[in-house]
């Protein structure tokens, strides 16, 4: 594995990722991992400082990068690869070829997505339908969360317990989820669960 130190000059103008205005001032720093385009097959990390800068309107702010995410563990131009190669072959596929953990490259595809498709939208919502599928030859499963009335997928995620479909309801929030007045599931507890946790206004429909 090759691994780079990137660093910049002190002293240098740093952009607030809040209001993006430039400053030299620095609250603190956290170093990160950064895996980086393969080079010769050979995997790439670079350890890069992440510095949060002490801007003088929002506070302490992440520097703003162009060539990383907020928060993200991959740069730009190992995120593009990997979105486009997800349009023509499984994740896993994907997250093999690239050394990279599936939920990774998940992440990636569905930022990919969302920037040309643009965000799923969530208004409007009184009836949803839950639903589990295989996925590795039935070892391990996966959650789909539909919309019956318009026949259009919301959300997708790992697993079938309740923490793994929880970021979805997160997602919704808690006045979207107070509109909900049906949920379609099959009978899978941690659905049921879930749902009545987040959903106090829903009336069940039954199994699928």
């Amino acid at each position: 594995m090759a691994g780079e130190w990137v660093e910049r000059a002190r002293g240098h103008q740093r952009c607030c990722g809040g209001c993006g205005a430039l400053t030299a001032a620095i609250h603190d720093l956290e170093e990160r991992r950064i895996c980086d385009l393969p080079v010769f097959e050979q995997h790439v990390e670079l350890l890069v400082p992440r510095v949060r800068v002490a801007c003088p309107g929002c506070g302490p702010k992440l520097e703003r990068l162009r060539w990383i995410a907020p928060y993200a563990r991959v740069t730009q131009r190992l995120a593009e690869p990997v979105g486009r190669l997800c349009e023509v072959t499984a994740i896993r596929h994907v997250a093999r070829f690239f050394g990279l953990a599936w939920k990774t490259v998940k992440d990636l595809d569905r930022a990919t997505l969302e920037h040309s498709l643009g965000a799923v939208d969530l208004d409007g919502i009184e009836i949803i339908a839950m639903d589990e599928f295989a996925i590795q030859k039935g070892q391990r499963y996966a959650t789909v969360i539909a919309e019956p009335t318009r026949k259009r997928v919301l959300w997708v995620g790992r697993g079938r317990g309740r923490e793994d479909v929880r970021p979805f309801f997160e997602l919704l929030g808690p006045e979207r989820c107070r509109r909900l007045r049906a949920a379609v599931m099959d009978m899978n507890a941690s659905y049921e669960l879930e749902v009545r946790a987040y959903c106090p206004n829903r009336v069940p429909a039954g199994s699928c």
